[in-house]
């Protein structure tokens, strides 16, 4: 995702934006930076040129340096990462709020099955978690999910809903639950991954009036000294 501002806090331009946000996700996926036509090639801009010249206003404003007349001579300044959206809550459901421009979660050092983590498309995002009730799937309270942006998830995911009929927050309140469908009793379960707490029970026609699926957890990134959690829960029991 493309950062929002320089280091003196103003704007990036669009096709800037685009250049930066493209060189990130293709440093993500090879592990090397990109050439200036593999650039121009994701942004769809078609001259060199024009591209060399954004280039040039992103190494003015500190976002990476360029070994002149080398194919891949461009370095950026900082590792790639994902954006840190929020808080999500391992928990009830937290009040979704604008935290204004998003911190980088960088994720440069950490590799997962052969490819980058945070690798699976450049709209990957990371919540902060904050609660208890995931913990026997390995999710403690201050770790990070990345989260992939989906519109509909497969049962068992792990999920961030957000319900948008919530007094609380004027753009509603979201939770990390794992989500499951009751077709018999025609309900929609959030279930947490904790023996101690009990499942949000949504009825379908709630669900599909009030609920919203954000996205599915990829991956979790636990900064070093977090202890490891006990082991996955199983499947809940339907009635």
């Amino acid at each position: 995702m493309p950062s929002s501002g320089d280091r003196a806090g103003r704007p990036l331009g669009q096709r800037q934006a685009e250049v930066l946000g493209a060189i990130e996700a293709y440093v993500r996926r090879h592990d090397r930076p990109p050439t200036v036509r593999e650039i121009g090639h994701d942004v769809g801009i078609a001259s060199t040129g024009h591209v060399a010249h954004v280039l040039a206003v992103l190494e003015r404003r500190g976002y990476l340096t360029c070994d002149h007349g080398v194919a891949r001579g461009i370095h950026l300044t900082r590792a790639p990462g994902v954006p840190i959206l929020g808080t999500i809550a391992a928990g009830a459901p937290l009040d979704l709020f604008d935290a204004g421009p998003p911190e980088m979660l960088d994720l440069a050092a950490h590799v997962r099955g052969g490819e980058r983590a945070g690798d699976a498309a450049d709209s990957e995002f990371a919540l902060l978690v904050r609660g208890d009730s995931m913990i026997d799937d390995g999710i403690l309270d201050g770790d990070y999910v990345l989260v992939q942006p989906v519109g509909a998830a497969p049962e068992g995911a792990i999920v961030v809903a957000v319900h948008l009929a919530s007094a609380g927050g004027e753009r509603g309140a979201a939770t990390l639950k794992r989500l499951y469908l009751d077709r018999r009793r025609e309900r929609v379960l959030l279930c947490p991954a904790n023996a101690a707490l009990q499942p949000i029970e949504i009825p379908a026609a709630e669900w599909a009036r009030d609920w919203r699926v954000q996205g599915t957890v990829t991956a979790i990134y636990r900064p070093y000294g977090f202890t490891h959690a006990p082991p996955r829960a199983s499947r809940p029991t339907r009635s």
